[in-house]
């Protein structure tokens, strides 16, 4: 089956939400068929769909795995995107907040020119992801966003999920970064395409919040409380970026936090 587009990770929120809007124009593909880790299968797929584009949401994403298992993180955020650049097609891959670790001096959203300091191996493997995607091909593009959630999936229906069943969650008080809509980005993805766009952009919506801040207002619907609790208390493998809010310098912005949650909350609930 030709396409104008490939998708890696098609399973995964954001690949879903992009197969949606796309239709046959895109062709979905996962584990066990396309792993980004073997060359052979990335080939084959793309001699039998021939794209234009390859949109790479295939990633480890669970960061306390990747600070476990460091050499996995780097064999798929960061040589399974060298694996998809070497094809020569157009590549866009997803990327994360995760390459800054804290405050730049004040607290501002960081843009797509501010320098990175990475928080755990999993931003590390990713920004090393990001510099093969655009050393590859200056027009390919890289997209960072952060604390992504969809019909189902991500902080947001799981806060709900236990105040409603529950009446009680525990929630960070000590991070602050972004939350997306899944459908959101993938929309704004598909417009950065179709419009020429490339090398980095940062895609969020705007402001950041705490995840104890954005349960909280989930409560005004659920009832029930929020047990505040900071990322040592929790004692977790990986670092966390105490802040990693993220805006965009290149013009292209997401509806709201408290927009995107309300539209989700009308859909899905």
């Amino acid at each position: 089956m030709k396409a104008e587009y490939l998708i890696t990770g098609a399973t995964g929120q954001l690949g879903a939400a992009l197969l949606k809007l796309l239709g046959a124009n895109a062709v979905g593909t996962d584990l066990p068929e396309v792993d980004v880790t073997d060359p052979g299968s990335i080939k084959a797929a793309v001699d039998r769909i021939d794209p234009q584009w390859i949109i790479n949401c295939s990633a480890v994403v669970d960061v306390d795995l990747c600070q476990r298992k460091p050499d996995l993180a780097f064999e798929v955020n960061s040589d399974g995107v060298r694996n998809l650049a070497m094809t020569g097609r157009k590549l866009l891959t997803i990327s994360t907040d995760h390459v800054f670790t804290g405050f730049k001096g004040q607290k501002a959203p960081f843009i797509e020119s501010d320098e990175t300091s990475p928080a755990n191996v999993y931003g590390e493997s990713k920004l090393r992801g990001e510099a093969e995607a655009l050393g590859a091909n200056p027009g390919n593009i890289v997209i960072r966003t952060s604390w992504m959630f969809s019909s189902m999936k991500g902080l947001i229906p799981f806060f709900w999920k236990s105040l409603s069943e529950d009446g009680e969650v525990m929630a960070v008080c000590d991070q602050v970064a972004c939350l997306t809509f899944a459908p959101d980005l993938a929309r704004v993805i598909i417009d950065i395409m179709e419009h020429g766009g490339n090398g980095l952009y940062h895609i969020a919506s705007e402001p950041g919040v705490t995840p104890a801040q954005a349960a909280g207002r989930l409560t005004e619907f659920t009832g029930g409380s929020v047990k505040e609790v900071s990322w040592s208390e929790l004692d977790l493998d990986a670092p966390r970026p105490v802040y990693s809010e993220i805006a965009t310098s290149r013009g292209i912005k997401l509806p709201t936090v408290w927009d995107a949650i309300e539209r989700w909350r009308k859909y899905y609930v």
